[in-house]
């Protein structure tokens, strides 16, 4: 965080930095400029007023210097002349300070390239410049010379004379009729004004550097004061990829940064509402699938006692068929014993009482039967109404599903979006980008992870459509076998009363032989019936035992499905703790 501060505040710092160097330069050379112009300007002024208050005054001794100097050749002569000697004087105290040569000089010829001095200070007359002799023009006094001709005062360039640099200021001497009779000229020593320019030109530099330097501290405050939300929410970005969902940016003012902040508090507040939403989803299937467990659970227990019950049906049924084999061997020998009837009549009467007897207890496992074939019918009806309300939980997983799969579509549209706002904030969205991967990333595992769910769903409703079928042809053969064995308990109360009219006429049973064969052969029919029925049951009893096991390989084919379903939704809770909301 640090480091992006510094460089971003370097950066800017760098780039305004330069920018104050090139105005202050720009300013200097500016100022600099100004300064010399100003300076010419005063050497104009100044030669102005000494026209008007020094040169003005010596106008008649120029004239009658000039006509001297026409009429005596004799320059040594000219010195003694009263009008040369107050030019002088006046010259002299022109020439001071800053004024190295002040001179006055004979209008110049067309095409010369010489002029002639009239009359120069005491350093100009040193030079070797006395009056009468031609001073040289140099290409600046003579640009300056014609400048002055058309302005009447003019400043000529600076131009270097063995070690001086002069400029030279010239103007004309004209007399109460306006001609020119002379020309006034000073020699600046340039020098000295560049001394002050210099002087003038540290001065602005260092009040530049001055300027620049409470510019560029004030800058990087303004930029420190700035960057402060950027930099909170690289901060506030990272707790956000770490999983903390609550942080939010105090935002203020209009300010585009605001408006960055502000996008980001909407974003983050959108995420925690989507990851609120998916733990809420998660947690109804958790539950959902911990009371599908449970019912699968009690689902296998009940096919374990259907499965249980049926092995005792079974069990049952072979006893009664036993009993049914032993009925017709006694019956075989009551034929058998019929011929000598009257000769064994009370070892037939206790037959019969024996009989009677095994007819009774017949009846009772008849009885039982029928109690035990009733427990079946009420535990797959039991089966039926575990079979509906599972259907109805799966259901309702299925729409806890689908709307777990809108929430994920929902999340994979929030992250584009998301991804479409970090590429557009650039370097700053680069945080939010990785949110928005993330995000991506776990959308698309919960959505595969829901795929799956939803195919188990499928797989769960296919073999609930097969357990209903099974159940019912259970409960079909149940009610069959049902009505079968009350047929064999009624069968069983028929030869019960039969053996009990017999045991009751045995004494009579030579008169009534004939009509106790045809009732022995009468029972040998009922009981082949009750065998048939017997196998029928016994039948029966497997066919409900194995629809009885493949329902519990169903019922825990469902609980494996359930429990993966289970791990998937813990795998979701255990994904969803990392983020604080």
């Amino acid at each position: 965080m640090r480091g992006l501060r510094h460089s971003i505040i370097v950066k800017m710092i760098a780039v305004i930095g330069i920018l104050l160097i090139v105005v202050c330069t720009l300013f200097v050379f500016r100022q600099n400029n100004q300064q010399e112009r100003l300076l010419m300007q005063s050497f104009e002024q100044r030669l102005e007023v000494i026209m008007n208050l020094e040169v003005r005054e010596i106008v008649s001794s120029i004239t009658n210097a000039s006509f001297s100097f026409n009429s005596n050749k004799n320059s040594d002569n000219l010195a003694s002349n009263p009008n040369f000697r107050l030019m002088k004087g006046k010259l002299d105290v022109i020439a001071n300070d800053d004024i190295l040569n002040a001179f006055i000089m004979m209008p110049r010829s067309e095409g010369a390239k010489e002029i002639k001095v009239i009359q120069g200070s005491s350093n100009f007359d040193a030079q070797g410049f006395k009056p009468g002799s031609m001073l040289p023009l140099q290409p600046q006094m003579e640009a300056a010379y014609a400048k002055m001709l058309k302005n009447g005062i003019a400043l000529s360039e600076e131009f270097q004379v063995d070690d001086q640099i002069l400029v030279t200021a010239l103007a004309p001497i004209k007399d109460n009729q306006g001609k020119m009779v002379g020309v006034f000229g000073m020699d600046y020593d340039y020098t000295i004004i560049k001394k002050q320019l210099n002087q003038m030109t540290m001065e602005t530099i260092a009040i530049s550097i001055a300027i620049e330097l409470v510019g560029i501290l004030a800058l990087i405050w303004y930029i420190r004061f700035q960057l402060k939300p950027l930099i909170r929410m690289k901060a506030l970005a990272a707790q956000a990829a770490d999983g903390d969902m609550t942080v939010r940016l105090q935002v203020s003012g209009k300010s585009e940064i605001s408006q960055v902040a502000q996008a980001f508090n909407l974003m983050i507040g959108k995420l925690n509402s989507l990851l609120i939403d998916v733990k809420s989803a998660s947690d109804g299937v958790s539950r959902a699938t911990k009371e599908l467990g449970t019912a699968a659970e009690e689902t296998a227990l009940s096919a374990s006692d259907v499965s249980a019950s049926m092995q005792q049906v079974a069990s049952g049924v072979q006893v009664q068929l036993q009993s049914t084999e032993q009925t017709k061997q006694a019956m075989a020998e009551i034929a058998v014993g019929v011929q000598a009837l009257s000769e064994t009549s009370s070892f037939v009467f206790d037959k019969m009482n024996a009989s009677s007897t095994q007819a009774d207890e017949g009846r009772e496992v008849i009885t039982r039967t029928v109690e035990q074939m009733v427990a079946i019918q009420q535990a797959s009806e039991e089966t039926n109404a575990s079979l509906a309300g599972l259907t109805k939980e799966v259901s309702e997983i299925s729409d806890a599903v689908k709307f777990i799969q809108g929430v994920v579509k929902q999340t994979e549209l929030l992250a584009l979006n998301a991804s479409i706002e970090a590429a557009r904030a650039g370097e700053h969205g680069k945080g939010f980008q990785v949110v928005a991967h993330e995000v991506r990333k776990l959308a698309e595992h919960s959505k595969s992870s829901l795929d799956h769910i939803m195919q188990l769903i499928t797989n769960i409703h296919s073999r609930r459509e097969a357990t209903e079928q099974a159940a019912s042809e259970q409960q079909l053969a149940v009610t069959q076998g049902l009505k079968v064995v009350q047929d064999a308990d009624e069968a069983f109360v028929s030869i019960s009363h039969a053996v009990h009219e017999i045991s009751e006429q045995v004494k009579d049973a030579n008169i009534i032989a004939m009509e106790m064969s045809a009732a022995c052969e009468e029972v040998t029919a009922s009981l082949d019936e009750l065998t048939h029925i017997a196998v029928q049951s016994h039948d029966f009893s497997e066919q409900v035992s194995a629809a009885t096991e493949e329902q519990t390989a169903m019922t825990e084919q469902m609980k494996a499905s359930v429990d993966q379903l289970q791990n998937l939704s813990t795998q979701l809770e255990r994904q969803l703790t990392h983020f604080k909301m």
